[in-house]
């Protein structure tokens, strides 16, 4: 077997892992599962686990950092979009609660009490300030086509970030849930643009 194809085979064995890890840990959390549990749904030794992944946590992060990246990338095409600064606000807001709901270890690692795995603390620092970077875009763009009347954009996307942040739980796992998303963020674009929409 050359190089290349046990490079490739590795690799596949390891995303099977990561993809079957994130099943697991979005089923019964960090807390509650064991590399036991992960070894047999993927029907390995805990040994051979050990090969891909030097502990519990490293593989809890792996997974955790592959689903901040999906998120990324989904926000990332809303910020590329041609289209008015307002709808792209509210595509951003869209995308983002959409996409939460379905990345549950992402979710519960930023929500829930996860002191013990200390790299979770700057995980939520480092997506936090990236969350910030791409508000702050949206209003600049909209001020630049004189959309957005904004005094201190740095400030204000720190603002809306954080009200968007407070709407994700219920939203995505509290009572909201069952409710129509769509007209549920265009209230909350209304209300976030009243303040910031240049009025005629």
């Amino acid at each position: 077997m050359s190089i290349d194809n046990s490079s490739t085979k590795r690799d596949a064995v390891r995303e099977n892992i990561l993809k079957i890890a994130q099943e697991i840990f979005s089923k019964f959390g960090y807390k509650k599962t064991t590399l036991d549990d992960i070894a047999n749904a993927v029907r390995k030794g805990k040994s051979s686990l050990y090969y891909y992944f030097s502990s519990k946590e490293d593989l809890f992060q792996e997974v955790i950092q592959k689903e901040a990246d999906i998120l990324r990338e989904e926000l990332s095409k809303v910020l590329q979009k041609d289209i008015d600064p307002a709808e792209k606000l509210r595509d951003y807001v869209m995308t983002k609660i959409t996409t939460y709901r379905q990345l549950a270890n992402f979710y519960n690692a930023i929500e829930n009490d996860t002191a013990a795995v200390e790299f979770i603390d700057k995980i939520k620092s480092q997506y936090y300030q990236e969350e910030i970077r791409m508000m702050k875009r949206i209003l600049l763009e909209g001020a630049r086509q004189r959309k957005f009347i904004v005094k201190d954009f740095t400030l204000v996307a720190i603002g809306i970030t954080t009200a968007i942040r407070g709407l994700e739980m219920p939203l995505s796992a509290g009572p909201y849930r069952s409710t129509d998303l769509g007209k549920s963020v265009d209230s909350i674009v209304k209300i976030i643009c009243y303040g910031i929409m240049k009025r005629e």
